[in-house]
């Protein structure tokens, strides 16, 4: 995917969260069981927040001043979550994507923020939908790039940041198929850190589903029902695990 994108899936996605948050505000979200769809309104303004200051030069880092937003009143929070947005694909939209920006990954610039942007809202979206029982999978390629994103930059994180990870034991080489668009990744596990493929090798586990199965799955939105798994299924089980703990 590239930037426009990116800033349309952005656009798309925030919208349809905020439409269906309008009417049951206070519904339970089983994705995120600690909150409702208040809450998870809030969570991603306020993340949108977060990213734009960094996207414009107005914080340079997390510690570099950043002061969150009061949350608004529950009659004020969709205005104010819509006003957000509205501004954030205005900045992103005017973010070169080579501009050099902080970010918590290797990735270092504007191109991060409006692919993190673009997923992290797709998935929230999904969350509220799901929620009031509009679930609807993924568009194909947002989801094929999520699975990458996911795989690029989630499951290290832990490592990366120098956070205790559970040990979860080996789980060798994950084949993941996306029938739907036909990308492939292999992981492998085997060593003291993630390797990650863009193409086909021999696995201990091969798992395929359409894109948005894999990327809910990988993102612990759903089970594994969904997905066709032949091999070592306890492997694969692993992994999850793994992904989760990361």
């Amino acid at each position: 995917m590239d930037t426009p994108r990116y800033l349309t899936v952005l656009r798309e996605s925030g919208t349809l969260l905020a439409d269906a948050a309008e009417d049951r505000p206070h519904a339970h979200v089983p994705t995120c069981p600690e909150w409702n769809v208040a809450d998870l309104v809030w969570h991603v303004g306020e993340t949108h927040h977060f990213w734009r200051s960094i996207a414009t030069g107005e914080i340079k880092d997390p510690d570099d001043g950043y002061v969150q937003p009061e949350r608004p009143k529950d009659e004020d929070l969709l205005p104010w979550y819509r006003e957000g947005l509205a501004e954030t694909l205005t900045v992103l939209t005017e973010l070169d994507p080579e501009e050099p920006r902080w970010t918590w990954a290797p990735q270092k610039d504007g191109a991060f923020i409006q692919r993190r942007m673009a997923h992290e809202t797709a998935v929230h979206a999904w969350d509220v939908l799901n929620a009031i029982g509009s679930r609807a999978p993924l568009p194909a390629d947002v989801a094929a790039d999520g699975v990458d994103e996911f795989l690029s930059f989630f499951l290290g994180l832990a490592e990366m940041l120098g956070l205790p990870r559970e040990s979860v034991g080996p789980v060798g080489t994950v084949l993941l198929s996306a029938t739907d668009t036909g990308h492939v990744w292999s992981v492998d596990h085997t060593g003291q850190h993630w390797r990650v493929s863009r193409s086909e090798t021999r696995a201990s586990t091969a798992v395929e589903g359409t894109a948005s199965d894999l990327l809910l799955a990988l993102w612990r939105r759903i089970g594994t029902e969904g997905l066709s798994i032949t091999g070592d299924e306890e492997a694969f089980a692993r992994f999850l695990r793994a992904a989760e703990t990361e």
